[in-house]
């Protein structure tokens, strides 16, 4: 009995002995936290982001400096690519660039109007950005525009079938007028001032200013917007009476003998 309490007693003692020396394993633990800023590392990134945004004010200040707002008018001279030639009212050459941003408008056009509707001799009015060293205008506004022709003369001859007139001047030059629906007509004198009138009140030797815009087919005619008469002032005697301007209509043709055929339409 004894020996069986011996044998046990010295399993357990070499068990308990293998059991303790058992090298334990060790716990893993997380990612070792990253070392906390010091002030001096703060100091330096807020000094070198000071410095960029100081430098992106300096060079946007410089670009408002060069470039500013501006607006020219003046007649198209030449037309190359996307770039326009404008000479303005001093007789100066401008360049005028478009993108595809600048808008294109003209009182006269029923559908879009673009660059491609420009041609050399219109006259527009340009509003855009000014660069300073390249001396060129970005466009972002152009309009194109007709000016008015302001006429002083006599009425030298009046055709009640066509309903036109014709005005002369002391350059010795005339101008066929027709007169539209939207034409007015005022006749003035120091009584009445001015007051409308009709084509039948027009007489031939009175007086009259015109303002309307030049045919664009036919040179020395012009659409009256506007005729104002002075039928109480005297005749100019430095106006003679001038032939009426030629209609391409109702143009002669010389037959050689010193006479005048008309064509046959």
């Amino acid at each position: 009995m004894n020996t069986y309490f011996l044998i046990i007693c010295a399993l357990f003692v070499t068990f308990s002995s293998q059991a303790l020396a058992v090298t334990p394993t060790p716990i893993k633990s997380g990612p070792s936290p990253s070392p906390k800023p010091t002030s001096e590392s703060v100091t330096q990134k807020l000094t070198t982001e000071i410095t960029d945004l100081k430098e992106k004010i300096a060079s946007r200040v410089a670009q408002l400096k060069l470039v500013e707002k501006r607006g020219m008018i003046g007649s198209i001279k030449e037309i190359n690519g996307t770039t326009l030639t404008l000479e303005d009212i001093n007789g100066n050459n401008r360049l005028i660039d478009v993108d595809e941003i600048t808008k294109f408008s003209s009182p006269s056009a029923k559908d879009s109007y673009g660059l491609s509707d420009l041609k050399p001799g219109v006259k527009i009015s340009v509003i855009g950005l000014y660069n300073k060293d390249s001396e060129h205008l970005l466009a972002r506004f152009v309009h194109s525009y007709t000016i008015p022709l302001y006429l002083s003369g006599t009425i030298t001859e009046v055709n009640k079938t066509d309903f036109t007139v014709t005005l002369s001047m002391i350059n010795g030059k005339s101008y066929l007028v027709d007169i539209e629906n939207i034409t007015k007509t005022l006749s003035y004198d120091a009584d009445n001032a001015a007051e409308k009138i009709g084509f039948s009140k027009i007489e031939t030797g009175t007086r009259a200013n015109v303002i309307g815009y030049a045919d664009k087919k036919q040179a020395n005619r012009m659409v009256a917007s506007r005729i104002l008469i002075f039928p109480t002032l005297q005749k100019n005697p430095k106006i003679i009476n001038a032939p009426q301007a030629v209609d391409s209509k109702k143009a002669t043709t010389s037959s050689g003998s010193g006479k005048k055929l008309t064509p046959l339409n």
